[in-house]
């Protein structure tokens, strides 16, 4: 688990995707919440869980499963990590 510390950022990459960097993992989700359509690139990430909550009613959402988790809905976000798995060292 990432703990706080860890380089966090927020980016739109397309109308309806958003890019979250959580240090070394990356994650791209819906732009919008689906419990009102808050924007989340203006949404808070706790890098220590690995959430986004949206700034709108705090609905907060699994990065790594698009689960709500708090909040008033229980509609999941789609989102899906992007990181790329680092090759294995040849010997």
């Amino acid at each position: 688990m990432p703990d706080t510390t860890e380089p966090v950022s927020v980016e739109q990459i397309a109308e309806d995707r958003i890019r979250i960097r959580v240090g070394e993992r990356e994650f791209e989700a819906d732009a919008l919440c689906p419990h009102r359509k808050g924007f989340l690139a203006h949404g808070y990430v706790n890098a220590a869980r690995l959430r986004i909550t949206c700034p709108l009613h705090h609905s907060g959402f699994s990065l790594e499963t698009g689960e709500a988790v708090t909040g008033p809905t229980r509609t999941p976000l789609c989102v899906r990590e992007t990181t790329e798995a680092s090759p294995e060292p040849v010997n």
